[in-house]
């Protein structure tokens, strides 16, 4: 189990800080760092291989004019041990993910249409700040 942890506190990092396509699985991994099982064990071999076989990808990063974020929202319901949802989000500005997140929801809910608009609602605040900082941009450094 140290091994284990050791390795997906390793992985967190990494994924935090260059290798954003891991941070979902990765996240996951690290609900089960106290008691990891057999199948816990897989997963990481398996992000392990994953990371091996795409260690030359290149990470892309691309604007479209004008610029325009496009957003993508997406749930999976009772993942989780405890059987809590989990809620992804991804911002793009044309090619390449200018912004993402991974994050168990904190509450129970009965289904997973609920789980969606859970979902919703926990990303729409980002989305609505960064709809209004492109509304203003051209304002704000203007004024400067």
């Amino acid at each position: 189990a140290e091994r284990y942890h050791h390795m997906v506190a390793k992985l967190l990092f990494l994924s935090q800080h260059g290798r954003p396509d891991i941070r979902t699985a990765i996240l996951f991994l690290c609900t089960r760092v106290k008691s990891p099982d057999r199948d816990d064990k897989k997963k990481l071999e398996r992000v392990m291989k994953y990371l091996q076989y795409t260690r030359n990808l290149k990470m892309t990063l691309e604007a479209n004019s004008p610029i325009n974020a496009e957003w993508w929202v997406d749930t999976s319901y009772g993942t989780h041990h405890d059987m809590k949802s989990h809620t992804g989000e991804f911002m793009t500005l044309g090619k390449g993910a200018a912004y993402t997140t991974s994050n168990g929801q904190n509450l129970m809910t009965r289904s997973s249409t609920e789980v969606e608009l859970v979902g919703v609602h926990d990303v729409l605040p980002q989305i609505i700040w960064t709809n209004k900082f492109q509304t203003h941009r051209h304002k704000i450094f203007l004024d400067q």
